[in-house]
C-alpha cells in the first residue's frame, strides 16, 4: 500500500461528520502557515458549506495518514472559527486551525 491520506470536518460538540474526503466528492489542500494550518476545500455542495459556516466556532478537522507498513496516524486540528471563510465565486472553503494533536489510534486500544 502506498501512502493514503484523507480529511474530515466534524462538529466538535456532537461529533457529527460534515465533510469527508474519503466518502464525499471533494478535494482539499493542506499547508502549514506559521504556527497554524490551512485547509483549502473545493467540491462541497451549498448545504454542507452552510452547515460548516454556521458551526464554524465549533469545528474540528482531522487528517488521517496511512503509510505502507506503518500504523495509521491521526492529526486532530482545532479550528479558529473566525478564520473559516467561503469564497462563493471560487467555490473554495478555507479553514484555519491553530493547533494540532498527532497520535496513533492503535496505541489507545486494548488488545
Amino acid at each position: 500500500m502506498a501512502q493514503q491520506e484523507w480529511f474530515m470536518v466534524k462538529h466538535g460538540v456532537t461529533g457529527r461528520g460534515l465533510a469527508n474526503s474519503k466518502t464525499d466528492s471533494l478535494s482539499y489542500r493542506f499547508q502549514k502557515e506559521g504556527e497554524g494550518f490551512i485547509f483549502t476545500v473545493t467540491g462541497l455542495d451549498d448545504p454542507t458549506v452552510e452547515q460548516i459556516i454556521d458551526l464554524r466556532q465549533e469545528l474540528n478537522v482531522f487528517r488521517f495518514v496511512q503509510r505502507k507498513d506503518q500504523p495509521l496516524v491521526k492529526h486532530w486540528y482545532y479550528v479558529q472559527g473566525d478564520r473559516v471563510a467561503y469564497d462563493k465565486d471560487r467555490g473554495t472553503l478555507t479553514i484555519f486551525a491553530n493547533s494540532e494533536i498527532r497520535y496513533v489510534p492503535e496505541d489507545y486500544f486494548a488488545d
